[in-house]
């Protein structure tokens, strides 16, 4: 497994800072990207996301919060999943939708032509 550097786990956080600073627009995109993320995993503790490639320093103090807030920021990551699963369902009752319309719209006409 990869090891994550200070950069790469430091990284979201920056990227959050930076775009809370940049504009009203950013900030409100990237406070409502991490309130999905905690809301997704929130209920998850530190000890619960992989620690492959992590070094030990980052799990204690105040480093926990950076590696929490780096964890949140890749909230897709940890429930792709489960956002398969979603957009599956999703698709499949879009087009069951479809196709009843489509056969209620044949019926219409059929009954239409008849009563011609």
């Amino acid at each position: 497994m990869k090891t994550r550097s200070s950069f790469e786990i430091l990284l979201p956080l920056g990227i959050f800072v930076a775009a809370c600073a940049i504009s009203l627009p950013t900030c409100i995109v990237a406070v409502v990207w991490m309130t999905i993320g905690v809301c997704s995993l929130g209920y998850r503790n530190l000890n619960d996301f992989p620690t492959d490639g992590v070094s030990p320093m980052w799990r204690r103090g105040r480093w926990r919060a950076c590696l929490l807030f780096y964890h949140l920021a890749w909230w897709p990551w940890y429930m792709r999943t489960e956002l398969r699963d979603t957009i599956t369902r999703t698709r499949h009752r879009l087009a069951s939708q479809r196709t009843l319309r489509g056969r209620s719209a044949a019926r219409r006409q059929e009954r239409n032509v008849k009563k011609r």
